[in-house]
């Protein structure tokens, strides 16, 4: 276990952002050397994988807990795969692929480490992540034990777990890999891409498919290495039909998707493409110009500033649609 005094926090937002203490675990026998460390020091605690998915304040008064723990098992035998939470995703995705393990595909080239994937239930072309986990082993901060949960235990629903605040660091995640060996291609635009470049729907395969996937990716999203980012920004909100407003635009000018005879998911993207042209600029943080969602800075925002600016994202939605937007990545306090 390595602790580190004044460290910064790791974020693809660029926020310039340190805590009291940094810890990064090496292996399992490490959490007893934590154990004692949390003992003496009563702060609060956040885990935290690659940093693709926060956003941190300027000084966290508590621990940061990292994992460097980036073991790969394949256990043919009993058709798991379990895999440390300090891997990075799409190396766990590439792995997959080149090991002909059917399902990751489609979540190819999703920033951030596999422990912190499932806390929000990663999902993208149709995949998410809760299909594919078989259980969970993580370290109870609170009664200082390694212990497993089960898939059905993690209440998985759309960009949301029961993994979420709560005392679990993610050690390893057990992933199914007997699924019916289908290749997902139904999404709309894997199926855009597919009829531009005249693909032959027979000929694919789980490599093709995770190239489509980043190709697509690669065209409207931005790369977190290049361009300062958290991904998409909102979370495409799901609400009653008739509580959308439709006093300044058509029913045309959304786009839904059928949740049910009540409720449909809307499109946030295109929500805020549609108030674009009422946005005040911020100088330091602005809209991706390939994908509405996502939200961009120079590497010189703060939290405040960040929040701000979505704010007001969000009060305009509101008054021209009624509608909610709810912050996707986690704002640290």
């Amino acid at each position: 276990m390595i602790i580190s005094e004044s460290a910064n926090i790791i974020n693809s937002l660029g926020i310039e952002s340190k805590t009291k203490y940094s810890i990064e675990i090496i292996n399992e026998d490490d959490f007893e050397e934590l154990e004692v460390f949390l003992k003496n020091n009563k702060l609060p605690i956040l885990f935290l994988g690659e940093g693709t998915n926060i956003i941190p304040p300027n000084f966290f008064n508590g621990v940061v807990i990292r994992s460097f723990c980036k073991n790969i098992n394949f256990r043919k035998d009993i058709n798991i795969l379990t895999v440390d939470s300090g891997v990075n995703w799409h190396e766990l995705v590439k792995f997959c692929v080149s090991n002909n393990i059917n399902g990751f595909e489609n979540l190819s080239l999703i920033p951030g480490s596999v422990g912190a994937a499932p806390i929000q239930n990663i999902g993208a072309y149709g995949a998410e992540i809760s299909t594919l986990i078989d259980s969970i082993n993580y370290f109870d901060i609170n009664t200082h034990e390694l212990k497993t949960i089960e898939n059905h235990e993690c209440n998985f629903e759309y960009r949301n777990s029961s993994l979420k605040n709560n005392s679990f660091f993610i050690t390893s995640i057990n992933f199914k890999t007997n699924l019916a060996n289908n290749i997902n291609y139904e999404y709309k635009s894997i199926k855009s891409f597919i009829d531009k470049n005249s693909i032959d729907k027979n000929s694919l395969s789980i490599s093709s498919l995770s190239n489509i996937v980043c190709d697509i990716r690669s065209s409207i999203l931005p790369d977190p290495n290049k361009i300062f980012n958290a991904g998409s920004f909102f979370k495409n909100p799901i609400v009653k039909k008739s509580d959308i407003s439709y006093s300044f635009f058509k029913s045309d000018n959304l786009i839904t998707w059928e949740v049910d005879k009540t409720y449909v998911k809307v499109g946030a993207a295109r929500l805020i493409e549609l108030v674009k042209d009422k946005i005040i600029p911020s100088d330091n943080v602005s809209i991706y110009k390939n994908h509405s969602l996502v939200l961009v800075t120079n590497g010189r925002a703060t939290q405040t500033e960040i929040l701000a600016f979505a704010r007001q994202i969000q009060e305009l939605i509101s008054k021209f649609f009624n509608i909610n937007l709810e912050i996707e990545p986690t704002v640290i306090k």
